[in-house]
């Protein structure tokens, strides 16, 4: 590693832009993204101790407004990494291997172990100025509960300090080295207290951090250059076709397979473009009143999530808004519609029209991200409330080669039972239409349903005489019958969304979603209603 994790802490002995006037005012106005990942044994039990207080952790940053948050905890494998009983480095170089760390070096990616180089904990290692961190966590049955969870909040608290910048108190001239302090000594209680925990010099080296991030934020060119090719949430880029490449960029691809994706890099990150502050200002005010009507519904889960904008050019992907991580990606030509009316002292009306209209859009793609980042709260609503199979099944060249991956559902892992034979799935491809030169983006596409056969366990699609059975989507009726929404039936990320979308505008405006008279659908809505209310607070 090119930044070595030198920071150790112990406690046995030696220690060792504002765009607009409009702020939030229910939650902190800056953030730090923090991807959990926790080393169990060999056999996947056991993990590493992860409950802390998170209250204190933020009560730590408080005084720097800004909120720690915590994404679904990743799980790795390794019981010599769990005990310390190999180096960091080679931890870290196992989870690359097994493309577990997230982000572009903007996430803190948060190692829990047992012990760090065979010291147990409570103790930690920070990267300076890194992304990488690893805890250890005290479990002294011993101790006093609220010494113990102040002591593990501080590790967390000074660890992720030296990811921001912060020096040990001892080695830095600018701060009083007499004072309680995340990076000092004293009672662990006074060194988290924002009374003492940070000074007005180590905010301002904070906010210098990569890893701080407004709740509003919109990326240059430069930055989006390189986050709209993030593929460390999920693999996107490198399952690419040839076919479905041009159709993006629309543009002829090389024929070579390696070659089409390396080209299709270079023209995704030549689509970015500059907010120019019209633009952010509508953003920004639009999200504030989705913000504060998803607080003043509970709805704290996407809330909390950050706002973070990406803009690109017309061409890319038809203009269509999408995702890439936790980026919400939007076109020029969306932004010009909604900047021709733009002001910023509107009727109520107007004001109503544009956030039920563009926050209805931001919703539905803050649910993508959030899918990506709280992936098992869905995995349970599409498995146990609207009876989707998590599989993978075989894959077939005829399939791949015409293919459409969905940025915001790439991966193909949700199988369709039949409800009135038990023997029967289906499996939902969108594909591009045959002999087409340069796709058009959804003129040219068809959502099919391939019939399934699952033998011991495995999923392949069925063939009739090397044919394979499939059927356009809109004939398997059962289904589209399943749900409110008609668009997004191609993957449950897709239906999630645009239900999501569909409750916000309608509760918004004071109406009741999900009216419809076919009872299946009314099921699956009236699950999605309680979902919303169990695992989006």
């Amino acid at each position: 590693m090119r930044k070595s994790l030198l920071s150790i802490v112990s406690f046995f002995g030696l220690f060792t832009v504002s765009c607009s006037n409009i702020e939030f005012n229910e939650i902190t106005s800056k953030v730090v993204i923090v991807q959990p990942i926790v080393i169990q044994s060999d056999n996947g039990n056991h993990p590493a101790k992860i409950n802390l207080s998170e209250k204190l952790v933020d009560r730590a940053y408080s005084k720097a407004d800004i909120d720690f948050l915590y994404l679904e905890p990743l799980y790795y494998n390794n019981t010599k990494a769990r005990e310390g009983k190999i180096n960091l480095d080679s931890i870290v170089s196992l989870a690359k291997i097994n493309n577990i760390l997230r982000g572009q070096n903007d996430i803190v990616n948060m190692f829990f172990v047992n012990a760090i180089d065979g010291n147990s904990g409570p103790t930690g290692r920070g990267m300076m100025n890194g992304n990488i961190v690893f805890i250890a966590l005290g479990n002294d049955e011993k101790s006093n509960s609220g010494d113990l969870d102040s002591m593990n909040a501080f590790v967390v608290a000074h660890e992720v300090g030296h990811n921001l910048g912060l020096k040990h108190v001892v080695d830095d001239p600018n701060i009083n080295d007499s004072l309680p302090n995340i990076q000092g000594d004293g009672d662990f209680k006074d060194r988290i207290d924002p009374k003492y925990s940070l000074t007005d010099f180590q905010i301002k080296e904070i906010y210098n951090s990569p890893l701080v991030h407004s709740r509003i934020s919109f990326l240059s060119k430069n930055e989006a250059s390189i986050a709209i090719l993030d593929e460390s949430f999920e693999p996107y880029f490198s399952n690419l076709q040839v076919k479905e490449i041009s159709t993006f960029v629309q543009e002829k691809a090389p024929i070579d397979i390696d070659s089409a994706r390396v080209f299709a890099k270079k023209k995704f990150s030549s689509a970015v473009l500059d907010f120019s502050p019209d633009e952010k200002e509508v953003l920004f005010f639009v999200v504030n009143k989705t913000n504060k009507w998803l607080l003043d519904n509970e709805i704290n889960l996407m809330a909390n999530q950050p706002w973070r904008f990406i803009k690109i050019d017309n061409w890319l992907c038809g203009g269509f808004a999408h995702t890439r991580g936790s980026f919400i990606i939007i076109s020029q030509a969306y932004l010009d519609r909604l900047t021709v009316d733009w002001n910023a002292v509107m009727s109520k009306e107007k004001e109503s029209r544009l956030v039920t209209s563009l926050g209805g859009l931001l919703v539905h793609e803050q649910m993508h991200s959030l899918q990506r980042t709280f992936k098992s709260k869905f995995d349970r609503l599409y498995s146990k409330n609207w009876n989707f199979i998590k599989h993978q099944v075989k894959a077939e060249n005829e399939i791949i080669i015409d293919q459409v991956s969905n940025p915001d559902a790439p991966i193909a892992e949700w199988i369709i039972p039949d409800p009135k034979d038990k023997k029967k799935f289906y499996w939902i491809r969108t594909l591009i239409t045959k002999n087409v030169d340069i796709p058009i983006m959804g003129r040219d596409f068809v959502d099919i349903a391939f019939e399934i056969n699952n033998k011991n366990n495995t999923y392949s699609v069925s063939k009739v005489n090397d044919t394979l059975s499939s059927m356009p989507l809109s004939d398997l009726d059962f289904y589209n019958k399943s749900f409110p929404v008609k668009r997004g039936l191609d993957h449950p990320n897709e239906i999630s969304a645009y239900m999501f979308s569909d409750f916000f505008k309608a509760r918004y405006n004071s109406k009741t979603p999900f009216l419809n008279k076919d009872s299946i659908s009314n099921n699956n809505s009236n699950f999605f209603l309680k979902w919303i209310k169990s695992e989006m607070k």
